[in-house]
């Protein structure tokens, strides 16, 4: 029997583009989760693993509502604070009060003369509230208020119509509070800066937030008696964070950091790229069955070939190493291939993924696609194995021929 030497380089083409759809799913896929875990472990270092966020715990019969003061069984009261200010890990110690739930009117002076009223919110600065967005930018004055009470910062969105940023700042407002039994509290501001934020947020000072919450719950001594809602405590290092972790959750406080989180996003990350593999996988499986037809049928072709080797000496091991090689060959440059195209899969898709996100009005600079050498290498030894195991039977097979029935094959 004759062979077709076309037919065999046409038939191993087609069996190594098998192995280059599956390892070029795996890349693709598995770059795709490497490089979205590592733009968050970017963004949560920026933001600082070092910071610790502490919470009091409510007492177990409190049913909070917006119009009831909490109660709690661990206050986060300005003494605590400073104790733990003192403390020789602790960089900074700052106290967070919460509005939500307060009815917040915004009082700007108008274009005729006439005050202009606006629904507004408080905004929080937490360092944790969504990695992928930048800090607002400032439009006129600052946006970062002093310790002093009286100064408010304003976003763009609450601004009258036709208002100038600059224009504003210097200019004095009111946070109106509006109680559910219908009265009303002015507090007195000076504007000291515009930002670019598009929701209807206002900034105010942590002794301005203690007031209007004073206000509120009508309890003067707000501060001393419930405390902060939350503080945001930094430490010396990561070290130090975890140690302060397990310090004030023994101390009844809720806590939680970065790096817990990230601990916890990285797991989740692990699961997703062996789920993302797996379809990678799965093509390789395939793959490997068209190696392994394509080593049978060379066998049927090559079986005088194989005949005239050990009629000049090869031995099994010979036969066996020859087809188990070219198996592996096959595989190794499938798998070549394969992660060449994954990688310019990646070049070419990240920008389109960039364009849908700021489709949804979110400015996001990142690279989602990233492929370390690791998985290069991880990928090259992961198609060259494919390929040798496929070639096991074959090789095998080829290796047990009788030289004297190989020769006289036709």
């Amino acid at each position: 029997m004759r062979y077709n030497a076309s037919g065999i380089e046409l038939r191993t083409i087609l069996t190594a583009t098998g192995v280059v759809v599956g390892i070029l799913t795996i890349v693709t896929m598995v770059s795709l989760g490497v490089g979205v875990q590592r733009e968050i472990q970017n963004q949560f270092a920026a933001l600082g693993l070092e910071n610790v966020f502490v919470s009091p715990r409510q007492a177990e019969a409190d049913f909070f509502n917006q119009f009831s003061a909490p109660q709690r069984q661990t206050p986060i009261t300005p003494e605590v604070l400073n104790r733990w200010r003192a403390q020789p890990n602790v960089v900074s110690a700052e106290g967070v009060i919460d509005l939500n739930g307060v009815n917040m009117l915004l009082e700007l002076p108008g274009a005729n003369g006439q005050p202009v009223q606006r629904r507004v919110r408080a905004g929080n600065r937490l360092p944790f509230a969504n990695p992928f967005q930048g800090e607002p930018q400032v439009l006129a004055g600052t946006t970062t208020l002093s310790a002093e009470q009286g100064q408010i910062a304003l976003s763009r969105a609450v601004l009258p119509p036709g208002s100038e940023p600059a224009a504003l700042v210097g200019q004095q407002v009111a946070i109106v509070l509006q109680s559910p039994r219908g009265e009303q509290q002015r507090f007195p501001l000076t504007v000291v800066g515009v930002s670019d934020n598009d929701a209807p947020e206002v900034l105010v000072s942590a002794n301005d937030r203690a007031a209007m919450k004073a206000w509120w719950f009508n309890t003067p001594n707000y501060l001393a008696t419930q405390g902060y809602d939350s503080a945001t405590v930094r430490a010396t290092n990561v070290g130090e964070a975890a140690t302060l972790v397990r310090a004030f959750r023994s101390e009844g406080f809720s806590v939680q950091s970065l790096e817990i989180i990230l601990d916890t996003a990285n797991r989740t990350f692990a699961l997703l790229n062996l789920m993302l593999s797996s379809v990678g996988a799965l093509a390789l499986f395939v793959a490997s069955l068209g190696i392994a037809n394509t080593m049978m049928m060379s066998i049927y072709e090559r079986t005088r070939e194989i005949g005239t080797l050990k009629a000049i000496g090869a031995g099994r091991g010979d036969i066996r190493g020859m087809f188990m090689l070219e198996a592996g060959m096959i595989g190794l440059i499938g798998g070549v291939v394969g992660v060449v195209g994954g990688w310019l899969v990646g070049l070419g898709m990240n920008p389109v993924l960039l364009y849908f996100i700021r489709q949804e009005g979110v400015d996001l600079q990142a690279t989602f696609f990233v492929t370390p050498w690791w998985l290069v290498l991880a990928a090259l030894g992961f198609a060259a194995l494919i390929g040798v195991l496929a070639g096991l039977y074959p090789a095998a097979r080829a290796a047990r021929l009788d030289p004297l029935v190989a020769l006289r094959y036709d």
